[in-house]
């Protein structure tokens, strides 16, 4: 299972969507996020453009 999190894409960059999974230390795009940022502070931010080809892929090849 998977869950989304927002985190600066790089350090110190502009917030964005991660994907990670449950139970993992980072995210699909590699990143540890240090601290847990609310929601709503990510409203308006856009995806992580690495998280998302990472989490497609995945999907493509996860048997249902």
């Amino acid at each position: 299972m998977y869950e989304m999190c927002v985190g600066p894409e790089k350090a110190g960059g502009a917030l964005v969507w991660h994907v990670l999974a449950k139970q993992a230390a980072a995210t699909l795009c590699g990143q540890q996020l240090r601290e847990r940022i609310e929601a709503s502070d990510g409203e308006r931010a856009r995806h992580c453009p690495d998280c998302m080809a990472s989490f497609e892929k995945l999907m493509a090849t996860t048997p249902c």
